[in-house]
């Protein structure tokens, strides 16, 4: 529960487009429930949104790694390879080869 009120917090921040603010909220969230898929996804909005598009793709993978079937966290990713120019990932994302994105980017 105190994870989910900081994960609130987050998404009024991020919603009042406080993004740098929200992000501490999202990573307390996560400290207290490390397997909060809805934290973690607003966590890589965030960061796509302060242009860290590195940590957001991170964030997006983990999502995938609890959610693969999540059409929002698929296409949260293909923006986030976009924005960072990791276009020769974009197949990956296409035919939802998870497997060889998490190892691409190291996330485990």
């Amino acid at each position: 529960s105190s994870g989910i009120n900081a994960e609130y917090g987050g998404a009024s921040l991020a919603n009042s487009d406080r993004s740098s603010e929200s992000v501490g909220a999202y990573r307390r969230a996560l400290t207290l429930s490390p397997g909060y898929v809805r934290a973690r996804y607003n966590l890589a909005i965030a960061c796509l949104n302060l242009n860290s598009y590195r940590e957001s793709i991170e964030h997006f993978l983990i999502c995938l790694q609890q959610q693969p079937q999540s059409e929002a966290v698929w296409q949260g990713l293909r923006m986030a390879l976009t924005l960072s120019k990791s276009y020769n990932e974009l197949i990956n994302v296409d035919q939802r080869n998870l497997d060889v994105l998490l190892a691409n980017f190291g996330v485990s």
